[in-house]
């Protein structure tokens, strides 16, 4: 009984250490693509970075599009857990205060967002395959933002403002890296200013 109850926990214990290893592996996946971008990244890149070896990523990830799928999708993951951290317990804050920790979180994630997203649209096999295995759900590493902000419920249009949202940040982001900071804040509170004009005048018409 004691060697099968052994047997038991070493393979546990083994499962676990592979689930660490893959989790290591996608990290380190999404931080080589963010730094070098998808077309600059090889598996040897990724396998130093996570600090295993190629043959281990190729165990369980055959090729470099298996396993960059394998991580888009674990982006996704990571990023609305990180993102609903980022706003437990403010819920009741004034929409430009949450909208101001989107933008924070937003500036963080982004880059990667961005490289992932040219990596879709640059490797056709890797969109492919991204959208067989997700289901199809490319808008998810772009949006997903509306449980962050209830007033957009019961909208029509809910999710078009949510894309709206995501493409300002995305567009200010990358204005970011040549205007200077200043600007970029008047940008944010024009939007900021036409986006609640915009809700206030929804409400009323409902």
């Amino acid at each position: 009984m004691a060697d099968e109850q052994s047997g038991k926990y070493e393979r546990r214990s083994q499962k676990d250490r592979s689930e660490s290893m893959q989790r290591r592996v996608l990290d380190a996946t999404l931080r080589c693509i963010g730094e070098q971008g998808y077309l600059g990244v090889s598996l040897q890149d990724i396998a130093e970075m996570a600090g295993v070896s190629r043959g281990a990523i190729t165990h369980h990830y055959p090729s470099k599009i298996d396993l960059t799928s394998a991580a888009i999708q674990h982006f996704v993951q990571w990023r609305y857990e990180r993102v609903y951290a980022a706003f437990e317990g403010r819920e009741s804050m004034e929409l430009p205060e949450r909208l101001d920790i989107l933008w924070k979180e937003f500036q963080s994630i982004f880059p990667i967002t961005f490289e992932l997203i040219v990596a879709l649209r640059a490797d056709e096999d890797l969109l492919a395959l991204y959208q067989r295995s997700a289901k199809g759900r490319l808008e998810e590493i772009t949006t997903g933002y509306d449980d962050f902000f209830p007033e957009l419920s019961g909208m029509k249009v809910s999710g078009v403002v949510i894309a709206v949202m995501a493409a300002f940040y995305r567009g200010a982001y990358i204005e970011s890296v040549t205007r200077d900071p200043a600007y970029i804040e008047e940008m944010r509170t024009v939007f900021q200013a036409m986006l609640a004009a915009y809700l206030a005048t929804d409400r009323k018409a409902a």
